[in-house]
């Protein structure tokens, strides 16, 4: 003990700063009875829809950038002796369990003992610098990974992105002792920039992909992924800010600009190319012949970035890590040249990857005036929401649509007569510059459709994620395709008599946009198996005459069949939004008796809902409730379940919570059985 005592006596006062300067992490070797994570196409449908004006670009080496950053050291220097050295300590014991055999072990490798030391530093540096002896505010993150379920892995092994540098919400007792100029400085930054980088983790067998980024210095402009071949005019948005003050060099721009190239193009050139969209041919997410592409990578991390607003894009595969710097006006990323973290010198990773934190804090805070005075800092939603006038009717009824409004069965039939569904994203940051395609499920495909061939829909909210995918609320664009082609869904009257004028037909697709429905997507196989069994319960229900269920809309596939749609009438919002602090909600009598005979009718054509809970429950504006949501139900329940679920049904009319009981009788995918 008086060894160790001494020990601590005799080191000088900068210990800890010094062994973080100078600190460079072990080796991670993959263990050779450990196999090698298999690559998948690691974009998701949306990455494809960003908006045009916030696509990459250019992909530029900077073989000096990390070099370039330990400036930032220099110009803290004088302020170092002010944070508490013990907050600085290195636990080194986390590395000797590691395996370093895919993304997800090097992530917990790297949160080991070396983050929090980082992010303390420059959180007192920077964030709050009167009280350095506050909590860090800024905190490396990992996101658990979620286990794998019945749907198939959710997160992959060869790549991951659940690895941040956050802004976190301080303990309460740490808040109460922050002056008020820092209360207000977190505040702000939870408001604005609530994550600074977007980090793509590695297998460590993935160090070709990471080499052959550099390949990308010498092309002119960067092959982004779009889901179709689509040559409509993209609306011009402007990205968020850049600090004008930065601690690394930027080359002068070079080639003309968008807004440039466009106004090249003559008018009736842009009228000419507008309509037509051409199919893209795309692997499956789960293609095991996937070869990894750099390329794929690199727009998957940009997209991540782009969404969380984030200036620092780091690439790391275990022993080797790039450092991207995302400049948003130029739409290009700036990489570093590779780094051997093991071995580098001048700067050592410890000294580095510290500078690197202190530089991000730093945009952070000159960029926080910038984004306050701009309307992308207050992340409004780029489409507005149609507003819908409906008659009021008895709550909890059931009953037909309002007749002054087109049917179910009419917008059906309407989307029934194009070949292809052309869905265009528009919210937060997505703003497709090229459709994504829906085809109807083993149909023919073309290599172009023109524009009688295609319907084009607006996403523009998108409502959650569940088990099968991800939701969304949508509408028919007005004047999508010309109206000749549909006169037999519009019926337009000629007045009897002598003198009689022919009245013009609207074009359906104006009447029925004032119409918002649901779109249901399911992006892998494993998923649009259940979506698939979903259709054919909500298609069995309604050939039995069951009311209170969504209607069934159009059942569409993408250009690969993986990617799976479901298109339902718009049922409301969940009775889970109106829960209050109790957990309970509150029902009327008309509705509560309106779900017995729903469910009782569901029952009795033999489908098993199994999931039933307030999420699963809508209601619409004129307080009709419907069930929606079977993707797990089941056409061989027994008389048992049937009982249970009717019992549960009963507790949540009388107020009881039930939304986390356990899902009801056996899985109808686990041994396929058609309905009878």
């Amino acid at each position: 003990m008086s060894q160790s005592n001494t020990t601590s006596r005799d080191r000088p006062p900068d210990w800890f700063l010094q062994k973080l300067f100078a600190y460079n992490p072990p080796s991670v070797e993959r263990k050779q009875s450990v196999p090698a994570p298999k690559p998948s196409a690691p974009l998701h449908f949306l990455d494809r829809h960003l908006s045009e004006s916030l696509m990459l670009k250019r992909v530029r080496v900077r073989p000096s950038l990390h070099v370039e950053l330990i400036s930032v050291l220099e110009s803290v220097s004088g302020k170092l002796d002010t944070v508490e050295d013990t907050r600085l300590s290195i636990r080194d014991a986390g590395y000797n369990a590691a395996k370093g055999a895919d993304a997800r072990s090097i992530i917990r490798y790297r949160m080991d003992g070396f983050e929090d030391a980082v992010t303390q530093l420059a959180s007192s540096l920077v964030i709050h610098p009167s009280q350095p002896e506050l909590m860090a505010l800024l905190q490396t993150l990992h996101a658990p990974a979620r286990t794998r379920t019945e749907f198939g892995p959710i997160v992959e092994e060869y790549a991951s992105q659940n690895i941040v540098l956050h802004v976190v919400v301080p303990p309460p007792d740490e808040f109460e002792v922050m002056n008020r100029k820092n209360k207000e400085t977190y505040k702000r930054l939870r408001q604005h920039t609530q994550q600074l980088t977007s980090c793509m983790v590695f297998c460590t067998d993935a160090l070709p992909v990471m080499e052959d980024m550099e390949r990308l210095d010498s092309v002119d402009v960067f092959p982004w992924r779009l889901d179709s071949d689509y040559c409509g005019d993209a609306r011009e948005r402007s990205p968020p800010p850049d600090a004008v003050e930065v601690p690394w060099t930027l080359p002068p721009m070079t080639g003309p600009r968008r807004s440039q190239r466009v106004r090249q193009k003559t008018a009736p050139e842009r009228a000419q190319n507008q309509c037509d969209i051409g199919v893209v041919q795309r692997p499956p997410q789960k293609d095991p012949r996937y070869e990894p592409a750099c390329e794929d990578y690199i727009q998957k991390a940009w997209v991540h970035a782009v969404r969380i607003d984030a200036t620092a894009v780091i690439f790391d595969c275990g022993n080797f890590v790039r450092i991207g710097i995302r400049h948003r006006k130029r739409q290009t990323l700036y990489l570093s040249s590779l780094i051997d973290i093991r071995t580098c010198k001048d700067p050592s990773y410890g000294s580095l990857w510290t500078a690197l934190h202190i530089a991000l804090a730093s945009d952070a805070m000159k960029r926080l005036p910038l984004l306050e005075n701009t309307l992308l800092g207050k992340r409004k939603s780029m489409f507005d929401e149609p507003q819908r006038v409906r008659k009021k009717s008895k709550a909890g009824a059931v009953s037909d649509e309002d007749p002054s409004s087109p049917s179910d069965e009419a917008m059906a039939a309407f989307m029934d007569t194009f070949p292809a569904l052309a869905i265009f994203f528009r919210f937060d940051n997505l703003d497709s510059p090229a459709p994504l395609l829906l085809f109807r499920p083993d149909s023919e495909r073309k290599e172009r459709y023109g524009p009688k061939e295609y319907l084009k829909i607006i996403a523009y909210k998108r409502l959650g994620s569940g088990s099968v995918g991800d939701v969304y609320r949508a509408v028919i664009e007005p004047e999508s395709s010309p109206s000749d082609a549909y006169g037999s869904l519009t019926k337009a009257g000629r007045s009897k008599g002598k003198g009689s004028v022919a009245k013009k037909p609207k074009d359906p697709s104006e009447e029925l946009a004032q119409r918002p429905f649901i779109l249901k997507i399911a992006p892998t196989r494993a998923r649009a198996r259940r979506l698939e069994h979903e259709v054919e319960v909500y298609r069995h229900l309604r050939s039995a005459g069951v009311s209170g269920i969504p209607s069934l809309l159009s059942y569409r596939e993408g250009v690969n069949a993986d990617l799976r749609a479901l298109l339902l009438s718009d049922a409301g919002h969940p009775l889970g939004r109106r829960m209050d602090s109790d957990k309970k909600v509150d029902l009327s009598t008309e509705a509560g008796t309106a779900l017995k005979s729903i469910l009782t009718a569901m029952h009795e054509a033999g489908v098993l809902h199994r999931d039933v809970r307030s999420w699963n429950i809508m209601e619409d504006d004129l307080g009709q409730v419907r069930f929606t949501d079977f993707d797990r139900s089941s056409f061989r329940g027994t008389s048992e379940d049937y009982q249970a679920e009717q019992e549960r049904l009963d507790r949540f009319i009388a107020g009881e919570f039930v939304d986390k009981d356990a899902i009801i009788g056996a899985d109808d995918l686990r041994r396929r059985i058609a309905p009878k």
